[in-house]
């Protein structure tokens, strides 16, 4: 009997881990179009970068010959990066902005104001929208002799800014360009956080005698702090990428490269200037700089995202 039971068990094991291996592969087959996907479109350019960052590489030419840390050197004496590097910097400014408009939108959605669905559409509809139309509006709107903005500033002052010359009220058009943009984005996370918050916390509050005041900043603002804490991550990656608004507006950079940003000088020297080694080494430093920012976002979200349940 001990005979039988043994081999019993031992032909159900051999069943079970059967089962398994191929719950494995159909695991792994399931996921293996991202993993493919993350080692073609990830890594591999990523390894290439490393390595090209080292040669000077001329994109017109194949033939790459290694320079050793020559690229590096440069590029910290390299008076146009840190200028580009200031300019990155300024399009973090909008961050605070559309995530305070679009808190504050979400917010009054989430109280049922009249219209809001319609509200809703129209925040949203620049996002959607061809981001070179919308730059191509904006120049117009913005124009300096026959802009609607400039139409309007002239009956308050005498010489209204001049937005698509100076460079310093082009990055502040960029910023309001991209503050309009993703409000209506933005404001979807939190009104989708809003709904999941439990209605149980509000209600236990006004028996406290809390004030709508009081439960906005003691309940709501906590409960949202993980969702702000995605929005602030994503936001600050996207915005030190700046590049469109940077070519549409300003295609040489603007006046003493005011308004060039890091992205845009990696692209001018890759396919401009055919400087495609050098490139690639303001790359590897400008992606090391992005992921030490976003390690000190994670390390200090310790202190104020509220992860209780």
């Amino acid at each position: 009997m001990d005979c039988i039971s043994a081999r019993s068990k031992n032909i159900k094991g051999k069943g079970q881990s059967k089962l398994k291996r191929r719950e494995s592969l159909a695991g792994l087959l399931f996921v293996s179009p991202t993993i493919i996907y993350f080692i073609v479109f990830f890594l591999l350019p990523l390894a290439v970068c490393i390595y090209a960052s080292f040669t000077n590489w001329n994109i017109l030419s194949p033939n790459r010959v290694f320079v050793g840390t020559l690229n590096y050197e440069r590029l910290f004496v390299d008076p146009k990066f840190w200028k580009a590097l200031k300019n990155t910097l300024f399009m973090l400014i909008p961050i605070p902005i559309y995530i305070t408009f679009a808190l504050l939108f979400a917010y009054a959605c989430h109280k049922n104001i009249l219209g809001q669905k319609v509200f809703r559409a129209i925040y949203y509809l620049p996002y959607i929208s061809s981001i070179v139309a919308l730059t191509l509006i904006w120049m117009w709107l913005f124009n300096s002799k026959y802009g609607l903005v400039n139409n309007f500033l002239s009956l308050f002052v005498d010489n209204p800014p001049s937005w698509l010359s100076d460079p310093f009220w082009t990055k502040w058009m960029i910023v309001i360009m991209i503050s309009w943009k993703l409000i209506g984005f933005t404001s979807i996370y939190y009104i989708a956080a809003l709904k999941s918050i439990p209605k149980s916390y509000y209600e236990a509050a006004q028996i406290d005698g809390a004030g709508p005041r009081q439960q906005f900043f003691k309940i709501t603002l906590p409960l949202l702090t993980p969702t702000t804490f995605y929005l602030l991550v994503i936001g600050m990656i996207g915005s030190l990428q700046t590049f469109v608004e940077v070519q549409m507006f300003a295609p040489d950079g603007g006046r003493g490269y005011g308004v060039g940003t890091i992205v845009f000088y990696i692209w001018q020297k890759a396919f401009s200037s055919s400087q495609m080694g050098y490139a690639c080494a303001i790359a590897t430093v400008f992606g090391l700089f992005i992921l030490v920012i976003t390690v000190i976002q994670f390390t200090l979200s310790r202190k104020w995202v509220f992860e209780g349940n």
